[in-house]
């Protein structure tokens, strides 16, 4: 007789195949949640409904996954549920692609544009991403599962949206937590190993500062109550990153503090302007989810946890096209840079996969 997980695993690959509307998703330290809606698509963000947040790079407009129907991994009931909910659902025809990565020659031409408009001070900081396509023979499950076992990011996500596209990914970067009535974040950027070997260097320092810097600036406009700790290491699988908590109370809704905030410097750059022009002219890609929002707001409770969707991929028919970037100074040099990104991507590629 198979195994829950192996009952699992089989529907969900099933429901890949149809508009099914679904999340599951790990917090870090608790238990996972897995829910379905049924809505024909993605709905707009609603202040009092529980659900599954989230929005692309390009459009950062809010968009939810609401609750309809829970499930539960521990149940074997659940998978009946699952499998009579994806039945309903309509069979999508989906084609074959092929992506692509970036390739060391591309991230040098979009380096040297970014450069240019670092060089003449029109931005301070360019956040620059690449992308790596890697084949695999895994499911999107099993992928899942082995980050959550892990248990070493902030946020774990699998997500599966009504066009037949299948994101994953484990997060790091904490964009707003509301809990009290209070609200925290951080600021999250600078990278170097994890392997005790290296230290923190001026450029890293002076990337994280500019972050740090930009969302208390954020926060002052709307006269938040603001409390900064002190900057720490924060571990992210292979890599770290430098941090540093900021707490704040704030009548303004969650919607209106996501859209302040988000993107801050530490995807995008700074100032906003023209370090989104300097991307839209450098990265041969889009973006869409990576880099977006992604979260889950509990209506009934008043809390909500989103995050930054960093470390992430976009799932293809026996490939993944995973996503990473690196923030660009005006002393960055191309060999560093690419090397930050090849370490992040190998960061993912064990979280997933090992």
């Amino acid at each position: 007789m198979p195994k829950l997980e192996d009952k699992w695993n089989e529907v969900i690959r099933r429901a890949e195949t149809t508009d099914a509307l679904f999340c599951i998703f790990k917090k870090r330290g608790e238990k996972i949640q897995f829910f379905a809606s049924k809505e024909s698509q993605l709905t707009d963000y609603f202040t009092n409904t529980d659900g599954f947040i989230l929005s692309s790079f390009e459009d950062n407009e809010l968009k939810m996954i609401p609750k309809n129907i829970s499930l539960d991994f521990d149940s074997a009931e659940d998978v009946a549920i699952f499998d009579s909910y994806i039945k309903q659902r309509q069979k999508l025809n989906l084609k074959s692609k092929t992506d692509s990565s970036t390739s060391a020659e591309v991230y040098e031409r979009s380096f040297d544009t970014v450069m240019q408009k670092l060089k003449s001070k029109k931005a301070a900081k360019i956040v620059l991403s690449a992308k790596q396509n890697i084949q695999t023979e895994k499911s999107v499950f099993d992928i899942f599962t082995n980050i959550a076992s892990k248990d070493s990011y902030e946020f774990a996500y699998l997500l599966h949206l009504s066009n037949g596209e299948t994101w994953i990914g484990c997060t790091p970067e904490i964009l707003l937590q509301k809990k009290s009535g209070s609200y925290s974040t951080i600021s999250l950027a600078g990278t170097i190993s994890n392997d005790g070997k290296q230290k923190w260097h001026e450029k890293e320092i002076r990337e994280q500062q500019v972050v740090t810097d930009y969302i208390t600036e954020r926060l002052n406009e709307i006269k938040a109550n603001i409390t900064v700790g002190t900057t720490y290491s924060k571990a992210a699988g292979l890599i770290q990153h430098l941090c540093t908590d900021i707490s704040f109370t704030s009548t303004e809704s969650l919607s209106t503090l996501i859209r302040l905030l988000h993107p801050t410097p530490a995807v995008l750059g700074y100032p906003t302007s023209p370090a989104l022009s300097a991307i839209k002219n450098a990265e041969s890609h889009k973006r869409e989810l990576y880099s977006g929002v992604v979260g889950f707001q509990s209506a009934s409770t008043d809390e909500a946890d989103i995050f930054v969707n960093l470390r992430c991929g976009k799932i293809n028919k026996n490939s993944i096209t995973l996503f990473a970037g690196g923030g660009i100074m005006p002393d960055s040099t191309k060999e560093n840079e690419w090397n930050e990104v090849q370490m992040k991507f190998e960061s993912i590629k064990k979280t997933f996969f090992e």
